[in-house]
């Protein structure tokens, strides 16, 4: 599948090899969010990402999310993702944002 990151901020902390100074998100967070960015690239379609069950994928029903999904991060942290398909019936994943799923 295809990955499109719609945050830039979320952008650079995906391409950063290096941490350096203080982050927006702890550790552990950043390195599970270049981890989950590379099974999705190396996902086929949605239901090869439905089917790693440490993803806990699952579309969100609240009306701000509509139509979006959330990937678990850890316990504390999500990936929200919609997903699309591109001209050429590609599954394409936007990451949208990273949030702390309990404030």
């Amino acid at each position: 599948m295809k990955v499109l990151i719609h945050d830039e901020r979320l952008g650079a902390l995906a391409e950063q090899k290096e941490l350096v100074g203080k982050q927006e998100f702890p550790q552990e967070v950043i390195t599970k969010l270049k981890q989950r960015i590379f099974q999705i690239s190396q996902a086929k379609n949605l239901q090869d990402l439905r089917a790693i069950k440490s993803l806990h994928l699952e579309k969100l029903k609240q009306t701000r999310y509509k139509g979006k999904y959330s990937i678990r991060l850890n316990k504390a942290y999500r990936l929200i993702v919609s997903v699309a398909k591109d001209e050429m019936s590609i599954e394409v994943v936007v990451i949208e944002e990273v949030n702390n799923h309990y404030t």
